[in-house]
């Protein structure tokens, strides 16, 4: 079953990517605004976590799976990060 976070609102993430020409269901880590969208997201579910820990688990993932990152399953690895912690 796909986290809350995933079948949330994703239009504005989704239309700067098609806008940049990229394709949206990838998540880059080397965008910085794509960093920050994923953190406010995360924050809304995970209120109690701080930036620190967000971007630690962001980076984390970032180094664990390849590139180009699928969305979901980048998503999940952070997710999963967290309740490892």
């Amino acid at each position: 079953m796909a986290h809350p976070i995933l079948l949330e609102d994703w239009t504005s993430y989704d239309n700067r990517k098609i806008s940049e020409e990229k394709d949206k269901s990838k998540f880059s880590c080397s965008e910085h605004w794509e960093v920050e969208y994923l953190a406010e997201k995360l924050r809304k579910y995970y209120p109690l976590k701080t930036r620190q820990g967000i971007m630690q688990s962001i980076t984390h993932c970032c180094s664990k799976i390849s590139a180009p990152h699928q969305r979901e399953r980048f998503i999940e690895c952070v997710i999963r990060r967290f309740v490892s912690e």
